[in-house]
């Protein structure tokens, strides 16, 4: 008996322990997209050769499956997993090597854990892979910047990627009417910033990490407008490199700070008014003298954004608005040119806004081939559902820049769906960037799958020389299910 005893409690204790489970609930969603552009290098071209991507025509699919449990004693747990593809595109072996980025692959989009009245009732903690969004996705959005996500599809069509997630902690504090969120995230890290893997061999050319912090303060005023009121403070830290071939640092290390306030309103119950303002601070890495570090240069940049949407009092069966937005982004004349270089000579204060983590613009040419920098952009659009559970709608964006260019220190950058770039020679004194119109139709087939249609045209202005001033064009199909 007591050998059967024993047996028992080390039976028992071999045994794995399972969480109690009080509800699972699973979901996710299915969307394929059919996508044909051309022109989005605007007819770039050197010797008769275009330099960008003239045209493309390509299928895709993205698939994510979510899975979120309720446990006991308020604990939940969150897992998400995800493949995003072109049709038919293996890339599994590159010289019969295997390759990472495979478009079979499946990878974890989210994993987290979460605490609710953690220790002290108004803290929720949320640990592990998780989305970081907040208010308009102006600074910190969802997953964002634009083109700049881990997928297998940035180099098809790196605007529509769902990878959005990133490994951090939040820490919710609800004092209703007021929450305060805290937050940490990896931005960026390779296993030669890690202690114990870093300097291998005496060099460690990879050695970079970067880290993001920061706070959400949101209030929502008593006041008979609904009005909401945000303050925010974000954060991000790149840690320096190391460049073996010369045996010095690469990088002095990237600071960037980003303070902002944003307003939402409701004058009357058909109008919605926001603002947002903010401003960055820090130290940007720029060129140093051949074989020496980099050097530092102080940042100065601002951003503000003003919208307003406005339900028009009449059809109210066909649900007819109008919408309109401002946005200012700051730019640098001399961009990250060494301050002590030859022949262009920076004014020691880096002007040009970095886009941190807007997500603002996806689907649009213009943020498909334009850094959210050095503009201004003026949007005006209108919906209206025209039948039951159609909506259409069409939006005029106009962009120029700050100040005029000169062609001679800043030559244009346009970024290219499949992730590479194309250098622009532009016209000196020129501002005007172009204007888009955007026509989308959207129909809900039923309350789970959808149907979508989005055409855009991209103008050029006289920003663009004549070799490179052709009309971009874009159209984007697609046919999404969520369960």
């Amino acid at each position: 008996m007591k050998k059967l005893l024993v047996a028992a409690i080390v039976v028992l204790m071999a045994s794995p322990a399972f969480a109690a489970i009080q509800n699972v609930k699973v979901s996710g969603d299915i969307t394929t997209s059919w996508i044909d552009t051309s022109g989005m290098d605007l007819g770039s071209q050197s010797s008769g050769v275009p330099n960008g991507e003239k045209k493309q025509n390509v299928f895709l699919t993205q698939t994510r499956l979510r899975v979120d449990a309720d446990l006991s004693g308020n604990v939940s747990t969150t897992v998400g997993l995800i493949n995003e593809r072109a049709w038919n595109a293996e890339t599994c072996t590159s010289g019969g090597i295997p390759n990472s980025n495979c478009d079979t692959n499946v990878q974890l989009y989210l994993a987290s854990l979460t605490l609710r009245e953690f220790l002290y009732s108004p803290l929720t903690l949320q640990i592990g892979r998780q989305v970081f969004n907040y208010g308009n996705g102006f600074i910190m959005g969802d997953g964002g910047p634009i083109n700049a996500g881990a997928a297998e599809i940035n180099s098809v069509y790196a605007d529509l990627n769902e990878r959005t997630a990133y490994d951090g902690v939040t820490a919710t504090l609800d004092y209703k009417p007021l929450t305060i969120s805290m937050i940490y995230f990896k931005n960026g890290q390779t296993n030669g910033s890690i202690e114990g893997l870093g300097h291998l061999n005496g060099t460690n050319s990879n050695g970079q990490s970067s880290d993001v912090y920061g706070y959400n303060a949101n209030y929502q005023l008593s006041d008979p407008w609904s009005t909401v009121v945000e303050q925010y403070l974000f954060a991000r830290v790149n840690g320096d490199g190391y460049d073996g071939s010369i045996g010095l640092p690469a990088s002095k290390g990237d600071t960037l700070y980003v303070p902002g306030l944003r307003a939402s309103t409701n004058p009357t119950k058909s109008l919605n008014l926001q603002g947002e303002i903010a401003g960055e601070l820090g130290e940007i890495e720029v060129a140093g003298p051949t074989g020496a570090q980099q050097e530092g240069e102080s940042r100065r940049a601002m951003a503000a954004q003003v919208l307003a949407t406005y339900s028009l009092p009449f059809m109210d069966k066909y649900k007819p608005s109008v919408n309109a937005s401002f946005t200012y982004v700051s730019g640098d004349k001399n961009a990250a040119t060494d301050y002590n270089g030859s022949p262009v000579k920076s004014a020691k204060t880096y002007t040009a806004w970095d886009e941190f983590n807007t997500i603002q613009g996806a689907g649009t040419i213009y943020r498909a081939i334009f850094p959210m920098s050095d503009e201004n952009i003026v949007s005006a659009g209108a919906s209206i559902a025209p039948l039951e559970d159609v909506t259409a709608a069409v939006t005029w964006s106009g962009l120029w820049t700050p100040s005029r260019f000169d062609n001679a220190q800043n030559p244009l950058t346009l970024l290219q769906p499949d992730g590479t770039t194309v250098t622009e020679q532009v016209n000196k004194n020129a501002y005007w960037l172009g204007n888009e119109t955007d026509i989308n139709l959207t129909y809900n087939y039923t309350e789970d799958v959808t149907f979508g249609l989005n055409v855009g045209w991209f103008v050029p202005g006289d920003v663009f020389t004549a070799n490179n001033h052709d009309t971009a064009e874009q159209a984007i199909a697609n046919v999404g299910v969520k369960f």
